[in-house]
């Protein structure tokens, strides 16, 4: 795999991608490169966890990735990710010190320990490209923007405006971060501290071009009236970005829960709408239900 990928990504000028997706069944981790540091996250299963040599192991199978890759030990990140209750979030791991990495010449600030992902998502690197080529000129909204990266690429393909939307204050704090490290701060920009559905309810009519929702699968905050769920909310979620679009404008709605299913009928609601979850999803991404994703356009 590393001789494999690591040709590929040379080829395509990317430092950061997945090395390993639980490829050997007996070795259940997802390792990803963000330049010289490694995640390395075991997805955690109660018939390893049981062995009797399980903390031996894990400490060797550590080696092994980082060994192989030629990882410097601090720069090594281990994390565990188990399996969740419905309705359960996970929460933030410790307060670790920011690295900068780079993707399609552009610069995004990530932390390896602070939460369980780093803030810069690898699947949707496909997505970022479309964003950027298609922005110029036009008015992009992205909700649940989490860190921003689509917003960077937005403004950095010559985006009129940039709004972007998220319940938390630090994760805007990241997306100035990440537009300053850019030299894109003069771009026309606006955070806003909303849940997405708040926001939306109060947004102009017909005002956006491009609007990205990456929503989660599940969220849960002081600041909601009440918890979002993309099952039974989504319907409405598109409806609600659907009015909040340009005739002819675009909305790329997507989400990393299992084998969704958008339970929208666009042609009763003159709505054209397109799973390009085939497109989106990167060559060094092996589990192609990574994520679902639909392009949606308004009928005119």
């Amino acid at each position: 795999m590393k001789k494999h990928l690591g040709k590929w990504a040379r080829r395509r000028g990317i430092s950061c991608y997945r090395l390993y997706e639980k490829d050997i069944p007996e070795y259940p981790f997802i390792a990803d490169l963000y330049e010289d540091h490694m995640i390395l996250t075991e997805m955690a299963s109660e018939a390893i966890q049981s062995r009797r040599d399980y903390h031996d192991w894990k400490k060797q199978a550590t080696e092994i990735f980082r060994s192989t890759w030629e990882i410097r030990p601090e720069n090594l990140h281990l994390k565990t990710r188990v399996r969740r209750t419905e309705g359960e979030q996970y929460e933030k791991l410790s307060e670790g010190v920011g690295v900068v990495v780079h993707e399609a010449g552009l610069k995004f600030k990530i932390y390896p320990d602070n939460w369980l992902d780093t803030g810069l998502f690898l699947d949707h690197r496909n997505l970022r490209s479309v964003v950027r080529e298609s922005a110029a000129g036009n008015n992009v909204l992205n909700l649940f923007c989490y860190t921003g990266s689509f917003s960077v690429y937005a403004a950095a393909g010559g985006a009129a405006l940039v709004h972007s939307v998220d319940l938390s204050a630090r994760y805007l704090s990241i997306v100035d971060e990440n537009l300053a490290l850019n030299k894109l701060s003069a771009v026309p920009h606006d955070n806003f501290r909303l849940d997405a559905r708040e926001f939306l309810a109060t947004a102009s009519p017909g005002f956006y071009d491009i609007i990205i929702c990456d929503a989660p699968v599940f969220s849960k905050s002081r600041r909601q009236e009440r918890d979002f769920d993309v099952l039974r909310d989504s319907p409405q979620l598109v409806r609600d970005c659907l009015r909040a679009l340009k005739p002819g404008g675009v909305l790329y709605f997507s989400t990393n829960f299992r084998k969704f299913s958008l339970r929208y009928d666009g042609n009763a609601e003159g709505a054209l709408v397109k799973n390009i979850s085939a497109q989106t999803i990167p060559e060094d991404f092996r589990n192609k239900w990574i994520h679902t994703c639909y392009e949606i356009r308004h009928g005119a």
